[in-house]
C-alpha cells in the first residue's frame, strides 16, 4: 500500500514547512509519523500495511488540527511549544463532538460555506451559463439551502466555472445527483495548502449545491439502524480512544528526539479522561435480525433462486449475445419470467410509488437480476457465515469440488501477517455452490462475448444507463441488491415503521439464530436438508466451526433477550441474575431497551456465569435437542 505525504505546506508567516528555517520542526513531524509503525512504539506486534497506514493517518489528523491553527499557536516561530494542557483538552473536546472524529478535527463545512458565501460571478459569465447550463439556476420552492437562494445560484455558477462539479454517478462516491460538488477537490483548493492529510469526508452534505437529483429510488422505507452509529451522533469511544493513544505517543516521540507537544501539555490527556467517557458511546456490534425476519429472509431467498434464477440468467445472456440495447427485450421470455411479470429491461417510473409497484410486480428484468444477486448473497452469507468483503472477492476459482463435496476457497480477511492473507477451504452446501456456479457462468459468458468483466462473481451487470456498451459488469454492490430484495419481499418493519434492510454482517448470525429458536418455532429441518445433515448435533458442529465465539455469543444473547422480555419461565433464573447484577427489578428489566438487555446477557455469557447451550437426546424421531439456559454460579438450570 503506497501513500505519500506532501510536506510543502504553508505556515502562518507565509513560509513553507519544507523551508530551511523550519527544518527542525519538519524533522520532528517526520519522526513522529515514522514512530507510529516503529517497534519502539508497537513492540513485537506486526501489523499489515493497511493497519500501519491507518495509524499514520491518525497521527496526520492530529498534526493537521494544530496546523490549521498555526496562527494561534505561532507554529512557524515556536513549533508546538505554545500548546497548553487546556489546548489539548480543547482538541479532545472537538474530537468527541461528532461520530466521525476526522470531520470534527478538520470541520470542513465552515471553510466551504464561508468561501461560497463570498464568491462573485460577473454578469457575462452568468448569462452564458444560463444558456449552456440552465439547470444550475433551478431551485425548488422550499428546498433546503445552506446559502441564500440568490447566493446559491451564484455559488453554483462559480463551482461550474472553476471545474468543481463532477457527474453524480462517477467514481466511488456515486450519488443520486446529476452533478455533485467535488468536495475533496474544493477542500484541497481551500485548505489543502495548510494540511498534510487527505481531505475526503463521508456524509458531507451541501444542501442546494448538488445539482438536479434524478430518481434513484434506493429504498422504499427508512432503514432500521444496523448499529448504534445511525441513531447516536456521539463519537465512538473506540475511535476517540485510538486518537488519544496516538496523541499520547508524543511522549515516546520526545524520548526519541522528536519534541512536539510538551509533557506538560500532554497532561491534558489525563485530565480529559472523564470528558471522553461522558461524551462518547460504546461502538455497537451489528444488530441481530428478529427471528421471523431471519426465517422469512432465507426462505424467500432460496425460493426466488430456485424458481427464477436460471431463467433470469439465461435471458440476460441471450440479450448479451444479441448485443442490442436491452430495453426492448428482443428475445423470447421463458414461462418463469412471464409468470414473474417481466416486460421491460429497466424502469422509467417518475415516482417512488410507481417504481416500487413495478418492482414488486417483477416488471423490470434488471431489477429482478438485482433481487437474484441479493438472494444468492443471502443464501451464501446465511449458510457459510462469510464476511461481506470475502463474498465480494469470490471468483470462479473459489468454488472447489472434491469427491462430491463442495468447498469455498477464500482469503481470511482477519487472519493475516502483513499483506499475506491465510487461504483456507470451508465446507459449502450444494445449493450455495450451484448458485455461485450460476454467477460464474455469467462472468465466463460475458468474457467469451468480448464484454468487460473483472471476474468477481458478484459484480453487477450494467444497467445500460449512460453507457456506450450495454453489457458487462462493474464492481459488486450487494447493499443495493439487499435493498432491492428487502423491498421486493417487503421484509418486516419495526415499531417505528422502519424496514429491516438486511446487511451481510447480520446474515452471519441467521443460521445460528434459527438453530437456537428451533425449540419454540421449528424451521431448522429445511436448512438441515440443504446442508445435508442427518442430526441436529451435526448442524450445531457446523455452526460452531463457521461462526466465531463472539458472534455466537451475541446470537445466544439476542435469542435469550426475547424470552426474558416476555417473562418466559425457561429463563427465570437468568432473569433474576441480570436483575441482581445490574440493580434492576423484573418490571424494569422487561421495559429496558432491547439492546441493553442483550448487552447484559452477553456480559454474563462472556464471564461464564450464565450459559446457553443445546442439549441433545434420543427422541421418537431420532436425535432431537432442546436449548438449556443455565446460571452456573447458582448451579441451577432451566430448560428451553
Amino acid at each position: 500500500m503506497n501513500r505519500s505525504i506532501d510536506f510543502n505546506k504553508t505556515l502562518e508567516d507565509g513560509s513553507s514547512l519544507t523551508d530551511t528555517q523550519n527544518s527542525g520542526l519538519l524533522e520532528c513531524i517526520k519522526k513522529f509519523l515514522c514512530l507510529q509503525t516503529h517497534p519502539a512504539l508497537t513492540g513485537a506486534v506486526v501489523n499489515n500495511a493497511k493497519t500501519e497506514a491507518s495509524r499514520v493517518m491518525l497521527a496526520v489528523h492530529i498534526l493537521d488540527y494544530f496546523l490549521l491553527r498555526s496562527e494561534q499557536f505561532r507554529i512557524a516561530e515556536f513549533g508546538f511549544e505554545l500548546v497548553t494542557p487546556d489546548d489539548v483538552i480543547g482538541f479532545i473536546d472537538v474530537l468527541t463532538t461528532n461520530r466521525r472524529p476526522k470531520a470534527s478535527i478538520y470541520d470542513p463545512m465552515p471553510y466551504i460555506i464561508g468561501h461560497l458565501d463570498s464568491v462573485r460571478v460577473d454578469s457575462v459569465d452568468l448569462e452564458s451559463l444560463r444558456e449552456s447550463a440552465p439547470y444550475l439556476f433551478v431551485l425548488e420552492e422550499g428546498a433546503e439551502l445552506v446559502l441564500s437562494r440568490e447566493q446559491t445560484t451564484t455559488a453554483r455558477a462559480w463551482l461550474k466555472l472553476n471545474d468543481f462539479y463532477v457527474p453524480g454517478h462517477s467514481g466511488a462516491e456515486s450519488t443520486e445527483y446529476r452533478l455533485r460538488v467535488a468536495r475533496q477537490r474544493l477542500l484541497e483548493f481551500l485548505i489543502g495548502g495548510r494540511v498534510l492529510g487527505e481531505l475526503r469526508f463521508v456524509e458531507l452534505d451541501l444542501p442546494g449545491l448538488d445539482i438536479a437529483p434524478y430518481q434513484a429510488f434506493t429504498r422504499e422505507l427508512t432503514q432500521v439502524p444496523v448499529n448504534n452509529f445511525d441513531d447516536d451522533d456521539r463519537a465512538s469511544i473506540e475511535f476517540s480512544s485510538t486518537y488519544v493513544t496516538v496523541l499520547n505517543s508524543m511522549k515516546v516521540a520526545r524520548q526519541h528526539g522528536a519534541p512536539l507537544l510538551s509533557d506538560a501539555a500532554l497532561e491534558g490527556v489525563e485530565a480529559s479522561t472523564i470528558l471522553v467517557k461522558e461524551r462518547t458511546k460504546q461502538r455497537s456490534r451489528f444488530t441481530t435480525l428478529p427471528f421471523h425476519v431471519a426465517n422469512e429472509l432465507l426462505g424467500n431467498a432460496i425460493t426466488f433462486y430456485l424458481e427464477n434464477g436460471e431463467a433470469l440468467v439465461e435471458t440476460y445472456l441471450a440479450l448479451a449475445s444479441k448485443g442490442e440495447h436491452p430495453e426492448a427485450l428482443g428475445v423470447d421470455l421463458p414461462a418463469e419470467l412471464r409468470r414473474l411479470g417481466v416486460t421491460t429491461w429497466t424502469s422509467s417510473a417518475d415516482s417512488a410509488s410507481e417504481f416500487f409497484s413495478q418492482l414488486r410486480n417483477g416488471t423490470n428484468l434488471f431489477n429482478m437480476l438485482e433481487v437474484l444477486w441479493g438472494s444468492i448473497a443471502i443464501i451464501l452469507g446465511s449458510l457459510t457465515a462469510r464476511r461481506l468483503s470475502e463474498i465480494e472477492d469470490l471468483t470462479a476459482a473459489s468454488i472447489v469440488e472434491d469427491r462430491g463435496a463442495y468447498y469455498l476457497a477464500l482469503d481470511l480477511r482477519k487472519a493475516n501477517v502483513r499483506d499475506h492473507r491465510k487461504r483456507v477451504l470451508r465446507p459449502m452446501p450444494g445449493i450455495a455452490a450451484d448458485a455461485l456456479k450460476m454467477l460464474a457462468k455469467v462472468s465466463a459468458k460475458l468474457q467469451q462475448l468480448g464484454y468487460k468483466t473483472g471476474g468477481r462473481l458478484f459484480e453487477m451487470p450494467y444497467s445500460g444507463w449512460l453507457r456506450e456498451t450495454y453489457f458487462g459488469t462493474c464492481q459488486p454492490d450487494l447493499a443495493r441488491c439487499f435493498d432491492r430484495f428487502s423491498d421486493y419481499f417487503q421484509t418486516g418493519v419495526d415499531e417505528h415503521g422502519r424496514r429491516y434492510y438486511v446487511r451481510a454482517h447480520q446474515l452471519r448470525r441467521n443460521f445460528a439464530m434459527l438453530f437456537f429458536w428451533n425449540g419454540s418455532f421449528g424451521g431448522i429441518e429445511v436448512l438441515r436438508y440443504f446442508l445435508g445433515h442427518s442430526k441436529p448435533s451435526m448442524t450445531y458442529r457446523y455452526i460452531t466451526e463457521a461462526i466465531s465465539g463472539k458472534v455466537l455469543r451475541r446470537v445466544k444473547a439476542s435469542v435469550t433477550k426475547d424470552l426474558v422480555k416476555r417473562d418466559d419461565c425457561s429463563v427465570e433464573s437468568l432473569s433474576q441474575l441480570v436483575c441482581e447484577r445490574y440493580g434492576l427489578t423484573l418490571d424494569e428489566l422487561h421495559i429496558l431497551p432491547e439492546q441493553d438487555v442483550i448487552a447484559y446477557i452477553e456480559d454474563l455469557l462472556e464471564s461464564g456465569e450464565a450459559d446457553v447451550e443445546p442439549e441433545f437426546f434420543n427422541g421418537p424421531n431420532g436425535e432431537e435437542y432442546r436449548i438449556v439456559y443455565k446460571v452456573k454460579r447458582r448451579d441451577s438450570a432451566a430448560n428451553g
